[in-house]
Protein backbone atom coordinates (compact mmCIF):
# COMPACT_ATOMS: atom_id res chain seq x y z
CA UNK A 1 0.00 0.00 0.00
CA UNK A 2 1.19 3.51 -0.83
CA UNK A 3 0.66 6.44 1.55
CA UNK A 4 1.38 9.93 0.19
CA UNK A 5 1.99 13.09 2.25
CA UNK A 6 2.84 16.63 1.23
CA UNK A 7 5.23 17.61 4.05
CA UNK A 8 5.44 21.19 2.86
CA UNK A 9 2.66 22.83 0.92
CA UNK A 10 3.42 26.49 0.46
CA UNK A 11 0.65 28.87 -0.45
CA UNK A 12 0.62 29.57 -4.14
CA UNK A 13 1.91 33.11 -4.48
CA UNK A 14 -0.17 34.11 -7.50
CA UNK A 15 -0.22 37.86 -7.74
CA UNK A 16 -3.48 39.05 -6.18
CA UNK A 17 -3.53 42.22 -8.29
CA UNK A 18 -3.33 40.16 -11.52
CA UNK A 19 -6.14 37.90 -10.33
CA UNK A 20 -8.26 40.92 -9.42
CA UNK A 21 -7.58 42.41 -12.85
CA UNK A 22 -8.71 39.11 -14.43
CA UNK A 23 -11.89 39.30 -12.31
CA UNK A 24 -12.36 43.02 -13.03
CA UNK A 25 -12.45 43.79 -9.29
CA UNK A 26 -11.22 47.24 -8.25
CA UNK A 27 -11.80 47.33 -4.50
CA UNK A 28 -9.86 45.63 -1.71
CA UNK A 29 -12.99 44.49 0.15
CA UNK A 30 -12.96 41.00 -1.40
CA UNK A 31 -9.19 40.34 -1.18
CA UNK A 32 -9.44 37.60 1.47
CA UNK A 33 -12.24 35.83 -0.41
CA UNK A 34 -10.34 36.03 -3.71
CA UNK A 35 -7.18 34.67 -2.06
CA UNK A 36 -9.16 31.81 -0.50
CA UNK A 37 -10.69 30.96 -3.89
CA UNK A 38 -7.22 31.06 -5.47
CA UNK A 39 -5.80 28.69 -2.86
CA UNK A 40 -8.76 26.33 -3.29
CA UNK A 41 -8.35 26.26 -7.08
CA UNK A 42 -4.61 25.60 -6.77
CA UNK A 43 -5.19 22.75 -4.33
CA UNK A 44 -7.88 21.32 -6.63
CA UNK A 45 -5.36 21.16 -9.47
CA UNK A 46 -2.64 19.70 -7.25
CA UNK A 47 -4.83 17.01 -5.71
CA UNK A 48 -6.76 15.99 -8.82
CA UNK A 49 -3.87 16.11 -11.31
CA UNK A 50 -1.37 14.68 -8.78
CA UNK A 51 1.15 17.48 -9.27
CA UNK A 52 2.99 20.02 -7.14
CA UNK A 53 2.65 23.58 -8.44
CA UNK A 54 5.46 25.17 -6.44
CA UNK A 55 8.33 23.22 -4.88
CA UNK A 56 7.29 21.07 -1.95
CA UNK A 57 8.56 17.98 -0.16
CA UNK A 58 6.63 14.76 -0.81
CA UNK A 59 6.85 11.67 1.39
CA UNK A 60 5.78 8.29 0.01
CA UNK A 61 5.54 5.33 2.40
CA UNK A 62 5.31 1.81 0.99
CA UNK A 63 4.53 -1.45 2.76
CA UNK A 64 7.05 -3.34 0.64
CA UNK A 65 8.67 -2.55 -2.69
CA UNK A 66 6.80 -3.63 -5.87
CA UNK A 67 8.02 -6.53 -8.06
CA UNK A 68 10.05 -4.28 -10.36
CA UNK A 69 13.18 -2.18 -9.86
CA UNK A 70 11.26 0.95 -10.97
CA UNK A 71 8.63 2.97 -9.16
CA UNK A 72 6.70 5.85 -10.72
CA UNK A 73 6.49 8.54 -8.07
CA UNK A 74 2.92 9.65 -7.48
CA UNK A 75 3.39 13.43 -7.60
CA UNK A 76 5.42 15.31 -10.21
CA UNK A 77 7.08 17.11 -11.75
CA UNK A 78 10.70 16.76 -10.66
CA UNK A 79 13.15 18.84 -12.67
CA UNK A 80 16.85 19.64 -12.48
CA UNK A 81 20.12 17.83 -12.95
CA UNK A 82 20.59 17.12 -9.21
CA UNK A 83 17.14 16.53 -7.68
CA UNK A 84 16.72 16.26 -3.92
CA UNK A 85 15.52 12.81 -2.82
CA UNK A 86 16.13 10.07 -0.26
CA UNK A 87 15.06 6.41 -0.08
CA UNK A 88 15.00 4.54 3.24
CA UNK A 89 14.09 0.87 3.80
CA UNK A 90 13.53 -0.17 7.42
CA UNK A 91 15.55 2.87 8.51
CA UNK A 92 18.55 2.29 6.24
CA UNK A 93 19.36 4.39 3.20
CA UNK A 94 18.97 2.65 -0.16
CA UNK A 95 20.84 3.74 -3.29
CA UNK A 96 18.57 4.72 -6.15
CA UNK A 97 18.51 6.91 -9.22
CA UNK A 98 15.77 9.39 -10.04
CA UNK A 99 14.62 9.90 -13.62
CA UNK A 100 13.28 13.46 -13.66
CA UNK A 101 10.40 14.88 -15.67
CA UNK A 102 6.66 15.46 -15.45
CA UNK A 103 6.21 11.93 -14.09
CA UNK A 104 9.42 11.05 -12.19
CA UNK A 105 10.57 7.45 -11.81
CA UNK A 106 12.74 6.00 -9.05
CA UNK A 107 15.12 3.18 -10.09
CA UNK A 108 16.85 0.93 -7.56
CA UNK A 109 20.63 1.12 -7.98
CA UNK A 110 21.87 -1.76 -5.81
CA UNK A 111 19.08 -3.42 -3.83
CA UNK A 112 16.75 -5.89 -5.53
CA UNK A 113 12.95 -5.72 -5.41
CA UNK A 114 12.93 -9.12 -3.70
CA UNK A 115 15.17 -7.87 -0.86
CA UNK A 116 12.77 -4.98 -0.20
CA UNK A 117 9.48 -6.83 -0.67
CA UNK A 118 8.66 -6.86 3.07
CA UNK A 119 10.48 -3.66 4.03
CA UNK A 120 8.85 -0.41 5.11
CA UNK A 121 10.11 1.98 2.43
CA UNK A 122 10.04 5.74 2.90
CA UNK A 123 10.82 8.01 -0.05
CA UNK A 124 11.14 11.78 0.28
CA UNK A 125 11.65 14.05 -2.71
CA UNK A 126 11.06 17.60 -3.86
CA UNK A 127 8.49 18.12 -6.61
CA UNK A 128 7.18 21.24 -8.30
CA UNK A 129 7.55 23.53 -11.30
CA UNK A 130 9.77 25.94 -9.33
CA UNK A 131 9.90 28.09 -6.22
CA UNK A 132 7.49 30.86 -7.33
CA UNK A 133 4.29 31.26 -9.32
CA UNK A 134 6.40 32.78 -12.11
CA UNK A 135 7.66 29.21 -12.75
CA UNK A 136 4.13 27.89 -13.42
CA UNK A 137 3.21 26.96 -16.97
CA UNK A 138 0.89 29.67 -18.36
CA UNK A 139 -2.00 27.22 -18.88
CA UNK A 140 -2.02 26.34 -15.17
CA UNK A 141 -1.96 30.00 -14.04
CA UNK A 142 -4.84 30.73 -16.44
CA UNK A 143 -6.84 27.70 -15.23
CA UNK A 144 -6.49 28.83 -11.60
CA UNK A 145 -7.72 32.32 -12.45
CA UNK A 146 -10.55 30.94 -14.60
CA UNK A 147 -11.68 28.72 -11.72
CA UNK A 148 -11.48 31.67 -9.33
CA UNK A 149 -13.62 33.72 -11.74
CA UNK A 150 -16.24 30.97 -11.97
CA UNK A 151 -16.32 30.46 -8.20
CA UNK A 152 -16.38 34.22 -7.56
CA UNK A 153 -19.23 34.79 -10.03
CA UNK A 154 -21.27 31.87 -8.71
CA UNK A 155 -20.74 32.21 -4.96
CA UNK A 156 -24.13 31.91 -3.37
CA UNK A 157 -25.72 30.69 -6.63
CA UNK A 158 -28.06 32.51 -8.96
CA UNK A 159 -31.75 31.69 -8.80
CA UNK A 160 -33.45 30.67 -12.01
CA UNK A 161 -30.26 29.90 -13.95
CA UNK A 162 -29.35 26.29 -14.65
CA UNK A 163 -30.30 23.33 -12.49
CA UNK A 164 -30.12 23.59 -8.73
CA UNK A 165 -26.58 22.93 -7.52
CA UNK A 166 -25.16 22.86 -11.05
CA UNK A 167 -22.73 25.43 -12.41
CA UNK A 168 -23.39 26.64 -15.95
CA UNK A 169 -19.81 25.90 -17.16
CA UNK A 170 -19.37 22.25 -16.23
CA UNK A 171 -21.38 19.98 -14.04
CA UNK A 172 -18.67 19.49 -11.41
CA UNK A 173 -18.20 23.11 -10.49
CA UNK A 174 -14.82 23.05 -12.25
CA UNK A 175 -14.28 25.55 -15.04
CA UNK A 176 -13.53 24.19 -18.49
CA UNK A 177 -9.96 25.54 -18.32
CA UNK A 178 -9.42 23.75 -15.00
CA UNK A 179 -10.81 20.50 -16.40
CA UNK A 180 -8.50 20.70 -19.44
CA UNK A 181 -5.41 21.38 -17.31
CA UNK A 182 -6.24 18.51 -14.96
CA UNK A 183 -6.66 16.20 -17.94
CA UNK A 184 -3.41 17.41 -19.50
CA UNK A 185 -1.25 17.02 -16.39
CA UNK A 186 -2.87 14.08 -14.61
CA UNK A 187 -0.77 10.95 -14.43
CA UNK A 188 -2.19 7.69 -15.70
CA UNK A 189 -1.44 4.61 -13.63
CA UNK A 190 -1.05 1.30 -15.38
Amino acid sequence: MMHIQRLTRPALPLDLSETKLFLRVDSDIEDLAIQALTDAAAHEIEDTAEIALVNQVIRVTLDGWPDTDRLRLPIGPVFGSDPTFQVMADGEQIEADLITGKRPVLVLASATPEALRNARVVIEYEAGFGSTSADLPPDIAHAIRDQVAQSYDWRGGHAGEGKAGQHPRGTSGQSYALQRVIGRYRGVRA
